[in-house]
């Protein structure tokens, strides 16, 4: 059943090593065989059920678990990762008291390279917040400032553009950065935007540039060079409004997608847990969603057919932009402005018959 997956059951706090083995042996924890299956815990008693990166040694106290949701099956409770599990990345369940951990496939020893890069359109508005960079493997930390560059279309380094952190602004398993763009530079009539000017200028080109060398956490080969080119587009600097999205009807009795396009790309990994879809009882339909056509539409296919003759679309007003607008407040606003008020918009979607 297990198929790829190495199930390693470890012996931990009052539990020990017989109740860890145990318990995976029972049957009532499954484990995932896919990077998006879930982690399911089917006994009666969940409690301190959580998941989180890394084995045992490195777990659990001070570290925060993965983000997902978790949702009641019967008298169990199963676990869906915000994000598709790593392949050759450890993880650890903590279940009543016992940790056991799991694996999917082998670790990996191939060279790791950059798989994606966010904003991933190939324009990107002139006060662009953050880039995220995903590797296909856990990659060695601290050594972001001396690998990755902002260049121009000459070839010249901007090596202001980026913040600088003690700690590199990583997710938990170390394969995704989030590089942080100077809000100095971003943010008209800050000495830093007068005297360096903006990192990005509208109507120009530029390119970032991930250098060749760089190691992967479990060793093995390096990353080779990458580089992502983009064209800058006009600022946004306005807030974002759902009244400005095109939303399509799917028919009732069907398990047609439901389709949005913004105005604007969003936050990549905002749109993760922003949205979500609500049926005519006001109750949160499950489904599954996926983020398209670089960061500016979102699709929605329920798990069981649309029922009644309409949903509604909730979005956290948190939601930022790809220039960290949200719904409440501009990131460049005149000093002074208030920001508005409310913890989600709202949009209502008629069901076609």
């Amino acid at each position: 059943m297990l198929g790829a997956l190495r199930l390693m059951a470890s012996a931990l706090c009052a539990a020990g090593i017989s109740g860890s083995a145990a318990l995976a042996k029972e049957g009532s924890l499954v484990l995932p065989e896919q990077p998006s299956d879930p982690v399911i815990l089917t006994s009666a008693s969940t409690e301190m059920f959580r998941v989180y990166v890394g084995t045992p040694d490195e777990c659990c106290a001070g570290r925060s678990p993965l983000a997902g949701r978790y949702e009641h099956e019967g008298p169990g409770v199963s676990f869906a990762p915000a994000f598709d599990f790593v392949e050759g990345q450890p993880y650890t369940v903590l279940s009543n008291g016992v940790m056991t951990t799991f694996t999917l496939g082998e670790v990996d020893q191939a060279a790791p390279e950059v798989v994606a890069v966010y904003p991933s359109g190939d324009a990107i508005p002139e006060n662009t917040l953050r880039f995220y960079v995903h590797f296909s493997a856990p990659m060695q930390p601290h050594l972001a400032e001396e690998n990755i560059k902002l260049v121009d279309a000459t070839g010249v380094e901007d090596i202001a553009a980026f913040m600088t952190f003690k700690q590199e602004l990583w997710n938990a398993d170390r394969t995704r950065l989030t590089l942080l763009m100077d809000p100095g530079r971003i943010k008209r009539g800050v000495a830093q935007n007068q005297s360096l000017g903006p990192a990005l200028l509208e109507g120009r080109s530029y390119a970032l540039v991930i250098e060749g060398g760089w190691p992967a956490v479990h060793g093995g080969q390096n990353s080779p060079r990458f580089e992502k080119a983009f064209h800058v587009s006009a600022p946004l600097r306005t807030l974002p409004n759902l009244k400005t999205w095109s939303l399509s009807e799917p028919r009732a009795m069907t398990r047609a997608p439901l389709v949005v396009r913004f105005d604007r790309a969003f936050d990549r990994h905002g749109l993760a847990t922003a949205i979500t879809v609500l049926d005519a009882s006001g109750r949160i339909i499950d489904g599954h969603a996926r983020v398209g056509r670089d960061q500016t539409e979102w699709r929605f296919v329920p798990r069981v057919p649309w029922v009644g003759n309409h949903i509604d679309i909730h979005v956290d007003t948190r939601l930022e932009d790809v220039a960290g607008n949200n719904f409440r407040d501009l990131l460049d606003h005149a000093l002074g402005t208030a920001a508005q008020s409310g913890d989600t918009v709202t949009r209502r979607v008629m069901l076609a018959e």
